[in-house]
C-alpha cells in the first residue's frame, strides 16, 4: 500500500503504512493525547509508552500484523490504526484505532478504518474483532461508517464487537 493523501479541514495529511523507524513519532504522538483519548484506547490510564512497546507496534509484518499511520505536513504522528491476527485460525484480527485530540471527530478513524478492512480483506481475514468502552460511541460510530456492521456483548461497561469483513 503507498502514500495516500487526504484533507481534514484544509490540512493535508499522508496516510501510509508504520514504519519500523516511527517508534519516537509514535510515542511523541501518545504524549500529546488527552487523558480520556488514553482512557478510551487502553481501557485505562497508560500516559507513556515505553521503547518497547512503541517498536512493538511500530514493527510489524504486513501480514500478521498491520498498522495504517496519518501524518500532518510537518510529518508528525496524528493518527494510527491497526490490526494483529488471531489464532488459532488467523481468520480474526483484533482491531484498533486513536485519533489525536485535534483530528478527532472530522472522519479520519472511519478513512483508516475502511483501508484497514481492504487490507484485511486482501489479506483473507474474515472477521475484526474489538473491545471499545461502551460510552465510546465515536469508535463504534468509526466502525460502523466504515462498513463493519458489528454485533456485540457487553461486560462491565465494555463492549466486544465482532465485525465480519464483507
Amino acid at each position: 500500500m503507498s502514500s495516500t493523501s487526504m484533507l481534514i479541514d484544509g490540512v493535508p495529511l499522508v496516510i501510509r503504512p508504520i514504519r519500523a523507524d516511527d517508534s519516537a513519532a509514535l510515542r511523541a504522538m501518545h504524549r500529546g493525547f488527552t487523558e480520556r483519548t488514553i482512557y478510551q484506547r487502553f481501557l485505562g490510564l497508560h500516559p507513556d509508552l515505553s521503547p518497547t512497546e512503541a517498536d512493538y507496534f511500530t514493527h510489524v509484518d504486513g501480514v500478521g500484523r498491520f498498522a495504517l499511520v496519518a501524518e500532518d505536513p510537518a510529518g508528525a504522528l496524528v493518527a494510527v490504526a491497526r490490526y494483529d491476527r488471531l489464532p488459532p485460525d488467523w481468520r480474526s484480527a483484533e482491531v484498533a484505532f486513536v485519533v489525536a485530540d485535534a483530528y478527532q471527530h472530522h472522519g479520519l478513524g472511519t478513512a483508516l478504518v475502511s483501508m484497514l478492512r481492504e487490507h484485511a480483506r486482501e489479506a483473507g481475514v474474515q472477521c475484526f474483532v474489538a473491545d471499545v468502552l461502551t460510552t465510546n460511541l465515536a469508535m463504534q460510530h468509526a466502525f460502523n461508517d466504515a462498513g463493519l456492521c458489528a454485533s456485540s456483548t457487553r461486560d462491565h461497561g465494555v463492549a466486544h464487537l465482532e465485525m465480519p469483513i464483507l
